[in-house]
């Protein structure tokens, strides 16, 4: 927001210069992101925080400014105009829940040809804002000083009285700028008896905009309350000033003010008789302010000083509330245009920030430490992180929602799980992988030039119905490009499956559990066919690991990227650690060369080996896989299988060996169809 400060020093006048009320406004937590030249003076740029809609005007501005530095607010009370008419509209709340409070009054007999005031049109320039009309300057000037939007309808385009209501289902509604929307039923309007005329707190309509020929005119001040106008100017794909700060939560009693602040500019520049002010109000639904308690002990136990009783009441009565002292501290009743006070610790963030942040000496903190109690039951996600960047991994964060195109590439046939009030359309859908973040940085990074890619995230994915959606933390990564960095000593290698595979078998490691984990081929719609396996523990899913589909690499750019993803707690369940004696006799070793059916997974076999191996058996591995050739039929491959027996107590015979490795084969026949190869 652009203020004016010739224009906030007619509100308040401390003896500072400007660049002193920039700093001073910047570490009370308004932060001043400019000081410009503008509309012949200097202009602040301010980067307000949601939370202080109170400061989206220039008294709102100046009330700091006069807190901090201890000066006084003027006196700028603008004399009610007198109703010189009888002229007058109903304007009825058939929404109170949306629209609790809708004033408004009718000017008739007005010079059309009136321009705006120099001061009006300097100080609108000085803010961003382009001079168009008298009457729209002015609704702009006073919604700038006062911080309360108003409108301004043309009563000759007008059909009778006004309502707020809400939408009717499919009704429309053509805009100042041109566009026709169709409402949803949760959208708010100003009707007439006739149709609506305005999108209420965000927008008016074409058909009753000021024109040339305006010679009356209604103006419109209200209360609408932030829920009934958050997140439809962003749906109507508007943002406009208004719904800013209808969105942020305007001052509940500020509208009659700022109606009578609109007629006397009015009326001083294009004349005309002002009738009687309609003010309807449902006083139930209008927010009110509650007191807040604020103890002496707890202000000084969370600043770190004590503060004399009289600078903590002067500071909030500064600051436009009031207080009462009781025995444990004060009574604090916040203004009605300070939405953010809500608890205690709001009224000693209050103080810290007009005492000053640098005026708060550092102190040592003293507390009693309690440490968490160490368990070998879990692998502390810390571990994980640091293996995977141990590994050459560099960690992404992305936001938790993406758009719905990206929904249906990756989760084709899925529910959408989408956000009531989405930041964007870009980010309106609640994701179900951490893949379509972690491939976005990886296409990021190699349209600029860095095509091998390490990549991981640790967050959560959501899951289930919309109705019922469940929470899921996951650990996902991406491979792509060269398997290791370039080098004069090796050979350049690109990414693939296998390196995929290391990684994920790396981070299953971390846990005592890692033996009860297995992969099994099986289909993923974001995964190549014939590259894509299932990670289960015992029986349940907790990962896949593959090489993503080549309908989402870029129409074949390069070489895929490998991705994996497992979830947390999965992988960091673990068990208490045992010791085990190492024996110090000898082992004995057995190599079968096997023909087994091609669709006979190798994972499988080495199971149902070390399942009935007993005692003896320490290992079994794989060390050859032959697939092709003439001594082999096609469906047929060749597995060679290590074979490590070892006792902890003696010397092994090789009768004994030879019995087990006997008994390894026939299992091996008889469950997988099997057979030694001579």
């Amino acid at each position: 927001m652009k203020v004016d400060v010739a224009w906030l020093r007619e509100w308040c006048g401390p003896q500072a210069s400007d660049r002193a009320l920039a700093e001073r406004l910047t570490m009370a937590g308004l932060e001043v992101e400019s000081i410009s030249g503008g509309g012949g003076g200097a202009v602040l740029e301010l980067a307000l925080t949601p939370n202080r809609a109170d400061c989206f005007s220039v008294r709102g501005v100046a009330r700091e400014i006069a807190a901090l530095f201890g000066a006084s607010m003027a006196s700028r009370e603008a004399p009610a105009v007198a109703a010189r008419s009888d002229a007058r509209r109903e304007l009825r709340l058939t929404a109170p829940e949306g629209c609790p409070r809708f004033a408004g009054r009718v000017i008739e007999g007005l010079d059309a040809a009136a321009g705006t005031p120099g001061f009006i049109a300097r100080r609108l320039i000085a803010a961003g804002m382009r001079p168009l009309h008298l009457l729209v300057d002015v609704t702009n000037y006073v919604m700038l000083e006062l911080g309360q939007p108003l409108h301004a309808y043309d009563l000759d385009r007008l059909d009778g009285d006004l309502c707020a209501r809400w939408a009717r289902p499919g009704e429309t509604l053509a805009l100042l700028d041109g566009a026709e929307m169709t409402l949803d039923s949760d959208v708010l309007v100003i009707a007439d008896d006739r149709q609506a005329v305005a999108a209420a707190g965000i927008m008016g309509g074409l058909g009753s905009a000021i024109g040339g020929g305006t010679r009356s005119v209604l103006i419109e001040s209200a209360f609408f309350a932030p829920a009934a106008v958050a997140g439809r100017a962003r749906r109507l794909g508007l943002q406009t000033e208004a719904s800013l700060r209808f969105e942020r939560g305007v001052d509940p009693a500020g509208q009659v003010e700022a109606l009578e602040s609109a007629t006397r500019l009015i009326i001083e520049s294009a004349g005309g008789r002002a009738g009687p002010v309609v003010d309807s109000v449902d006083s139930q639904r209008l927010p009110r302010r509650q007191p807040i308690t604020l103890r002496r002990a707890r202000l000084a136990a969370l600043l770190g000083l004590a503060l004399p009783d009289a600078d903590v009441a002067a500071m909030l009565r500064g600051l436009g509330m009031r207080v009462e002292e009781i025995r444990a501290g004060w009574r604090v009743t916040p203004p009605s245009f300070r939405f953010d006070l809500d608890m205690e610790a709001d009224l000693v963030e209050e103080v810290a920030r007009i005492h000053g942040y640098g005026n708060i000496p550092e102190t040592p903190a003293r507390w009693s430490a309690h440490p968490a109690p160490a368990t070998e039951q879990r692998v502390d996600e810390d571990r994980v992180r640091a293996l995977l960047i141990d590994r050459g991994y560099c960690e992404c964060v992305n936001y938790s929602f993406f758009d719905e195109e990206t929904h249906q590439v990756f989760h084709a046939g899925e529910p959408q799980l989408k956000l009531a009030n989405p930041l964007s359309g870009e980010l309106s859908v609640l994701r179900r992988s951490l893949w379509p973040g972690l491939l976005r940085n990886y296409r990021a990074n190699r349209d600029r030039g860095t095509p091998r890619a390490r990549l991981f995230e640790i967050g959560v994915c959501f899951s289930g119905e919309p109705a019922e959606i469940t929470e899921e933390k996951w650990v996902a990564g991406l491979l792509a490009g060269n398997a290791v960095p370039e080098q004069w000593g090796e050979a350049r290698r690109e990414t693939d499956f296998f390196d995929g595979r290391g990684d994920v078998e790396a981070v299953l490691r971390l846990s005592l559990l890692a033996s009860r984990c297995r992969f099994e081929a099986a289909r993923h719609k974001a995964l190549r066919p014939g590259r894509s396996i299932r990670i289960l523990r015992d029986q349940e899913r907790v990962g896949w690991l593959g090489e993503l589909h080549p309908r989402l690499t870029d129409g074949g750019k390069g070489t895929a990227p490998q991705v994996f993803a497992l979830r947390l707690d999965a992988v960091c369940d673990s068990k208490p650690a045992q010791g085990a004696r190492i024996s110090r006799f000898p082992s004995a070793r057995r190599d079968l060369s096997l023909r087994c059916p091609r669709s006979v997974p190798a994972g499988e076999m080495l199971a149902a080996v070390r399942a009935h191996g007993g005692d003896m058996l320490r290992e079994v591995f794989v060390f050859d896989v032959y697939e092709s050739g003439e001594t082999l039929q096609a469906d047929i491959k060749s597995i060679g299988l290590g074979l490590i027996f070892q006792s902890i107590s003696r010397t092994l015979k090789d009768s004994e060996v030879d019995d087990a490795v006997s008994g390894a084969v026939s299992l091996l026949e008889e469950k997988f169809g099997t057979s030694v190869r001579e």
